[in-house]
């Protein structure tokens, strides 16, 4: 599943795509309300916008996958060095001719409310997310499902349609408990706060300006955190400041902090920077349904984007150019280098962008300013995300810039395919479908990825959207904190900075 590249723990660069269908949150807390902490027990983390959602199955943001990635535990996981590990799994084996997969749970593993997880859990969940009346953005993901069944308390049997490669990827799902979801309905469903298998749990919500988790079981984990609190920062510059006063303890950076770092005195003896990445880009995407934007013009952009200068001055250090939208390819494709002539009259385009990603505003910019000499005309229009995914549904726009985190794989149904969720350019191509169907069942890694090149080829043949760049994120620690002798270094789409929280400790 893919997610939005973008604001997750203070401010992350490049904005979020995610699941728009979310009812508005109240103030409400989970009673009893707890005697407020020591400060020296709470781990505070800043984010750059309230979660979109805090129910998994709606979660598509990655504040809200930060936030639910402590209070829930998935059947796998991507680590933070991006490596594929069990989770609630112990152990699994697939059955007969492929059609089969028998998952084996972990023992001992509780939610929140004290009920130990079962079997009957993962049936419940998968069967609610492949449930159209939940209208959850991941059931696509499990289309490869027939139906599930429980075998005893702790074994679960996947029935298959087809076994894809990456099944495992398709599982990284928080599980919820069957005796809260149900009965429930989809409306009431949509808003319910849930418990989980991880070790916090949601103690109490104040939208629009935090969410509290307390520890599950504090007696068991002495060393760990007994809560975290994640506040809202909405001003990039005052990230610095915020650790500097000691009101925040963890936030991501902006490139131009990172900068400054180096020649502060002040800001190195209060806190330090970590360097990591995102398995994803920043793209620029083309409106097919606009006949101004044929293959000729987009085959300009190609040029003037990739074998141009532009990209390299606007980032300047800040991260690195992108050829393939199939992310492991980036290294293996050539350039091409597109006849071309130029526009004798004037191109006159609307470009959207996401008014809560800075980094996407200002290469907005950079491109309008760019493009001028090439009569390209480019005028924003800068919109709220919800108004923003609105647009690029309705088809009302003729550019856009945003940005994907992707799975650590190089199947891109959800973005190619003909009318999937993501496919934002409305691309169509029989052939491109038939290859990523191919590739999804391939289990041979060399076959696999020659057919990923192929559908590479295609790609660069229509191009739907460029991808352009993807950044260095930083993410600031204060140096009261402890840093675990491993930390994160890539992220992926169901993953963030603190995965692995149970490492941070007191």
């Amino acid at each position: 599943m893919r997610k939005n590249i973008g604001n997750c723990i203070c401010f992350g660069l490049l904005g979020a795509m995610l699941f728009m269908f979310v009812h508005p949150m109240p103030i409400y807390s989970l009673s009893p309300v707890p005697t407020p902490v020591e400060e020296k027990e709470t781990l505070r983390i800043g984010i750059s916008n309230f979660p979109a959602s805090l129910n998994p199955f709606y979660a598509m943001d990655e504040t809200s996958q930060a936030v639910l990635n402590k209070v829930f535990d998935a059947l796998f996981y991507f680590d933070g060095a991006g490596k594929l590990q069990n989770g609630l799994v112990q152990d699994f084996h697939q059955g007969k001719n492929n059609k089969e997969i028998i998952l084996s749970l972990k023992k001992n593993i509780f939610f929140s409310n004290g009920r130990e997880l079962e079997a009957e859990d993962v049936t419940a969940t998968l069967e609610r997310i492949k449930d159209s009346r939940f209208n959850s953005p991941y059931s696509d993901k499990l289309a490869f499902i027939n139906r599930v069944e429980k075998v005893d308390k702790y074994t679960v049997k996947l029935i298959l349609n087809y076994l894809p490669t990456p099944w495992r990827n398709y599982l990284c799902i928080k599980i919820l408990n069957a005796g809260e979801i149900a009965g429930v309905d989809p409306v009431t469903f949509r808003n319910k706060v849930l418990s989980g298998t991880g070790a916090y749990q949601i103690q109490q919500v104040n939208e629009p300006s935090e969410v509290l988790l307390s520890l599950k079981d504090a007696n068991k984990n002495p060393a760990m955190y007994r809560s975290i609190e994640y506040i809202v920062v909405s001003y990039t510059h005052l990230t610095p400041l915020k650790l500097l006063s000691n009101e925040i303890d963890i936030c991501e950076l902006q490139p131009e902090h990172h900068d400054a770092y180096n020649n502060l005195k002040e800001w190195q003896q209060k806190f330090t920077i970590l360097k990591y990445k995102k398995f994803g880009y920043t793209f620029l995407v083309f409106n097919l349904n606009n006949v101004k934007l044929d293959r000729e013009v987009r085959r300009i952009l190609y040029n003037l984007l990739i074998h141009g200068d532009f990209v390299e001055r606007f980032l300047n250090g800040k991260g690195e150019c992108i050829f393939s939208p199939f992310l492991l390819l980036n290294g293996k494709v050539k350039l091409a280098q597109f006849p071309v002539q130029p526009l004798v009259k004037p191109l006159q385009l609307k470009i959207l962008g996401n008014s809560e990603s800075k980094i996407r505003k200002e290469f907005i910019l950079f491109l309008q300013a760019e493009l001028k000499p090439y009569n390209i005309y480019l005028s924003p229009l800068f919109l709220e995300y919800h108004t923003f995914l609105e647009y690029i549904r309705k088809s009302a726009y003729d550019l856009a810039v945003s940005g994907y985190v992707l799975d650590l794989d190089n199947d891109m149904k959800d973005i190619f395919y003909s009318d999937a969720y993501f496919n934002y350019a409305h691309f169509k191509s029989p052939e491109m479908d038939r290859l990523l169907d191919q590739g999804l069942l391939e289990l041979d890694p060399v076959k696999r990825e020659t057919i990923y090149l192929k559908a590479h080829d295609i790609w660069l043949e229509e191009l739907p959207f460029i991808p352009v760049f993807t950044l260095y994120y930083y993410m600031g620690v204060s140096r009261k904190i402890k840093i675990p002798g491993t930390v994160s270094t890539l992220v992926g789409s169901e993953s963030d900075f603190l995965i692995d929280i149970r490492q941070w400790t007191k």
